[in-house]
């Protein structure tokens, strides 16, 4: 079936038996849906996240919280700002070339994924 295909070609940690789906948010745009379940999956896959980040990640690509209810969730609340809190430290700390590294891998994944769907 198409949801058991998965565009990501990095390794993915969807548990067994956990059915993943793309973010639908009538809200946003096609091209927002698809950069924020990129996201998500990154998130979820990077051992580096908070496990709070990673499991809220999970909830959301496997449908049972909505982007819109993410703040009104007790544990998604928490999870988003404590999670932001330690990437944007770690962000900060890295030396401007392991940022710029960063955003060119981010860049052309999106690139490469944009030309699979073309």
């Amino acid at each position: 079936m198409n949801n058991r295909h998965s565009g990501n070609s990095g390794h993915d940690t969807t548990a067994p038996g956990e059915r993943e789906y793309p973010i639908e948010e009538q809200d946003l745009s096609e091209e927002q849906n698809e950069h924020l379940t990129t996201s998500l999956r990154a998130v979820r896959n990077n051992a580096a996240a908070p496990p709070a980040l990673q499991d809220l990640a999970r909830k959301m690509l496997g449908g049972r919280l909505a982007l819109k209810d993410v703040l009104d969730d007790p544990a998604g609340h928490r999870a988003l700002t404590e999670g932001l809190a330690g990437l944007g430290d770690q962000w900060r700390s890295m030396s401007p070339q392991d940022r710029q590294t960063v955003r060119t891998a981010v860049a052309e994944g999106a690139d490469e994924r944009a030309a699979g769907r073309g």
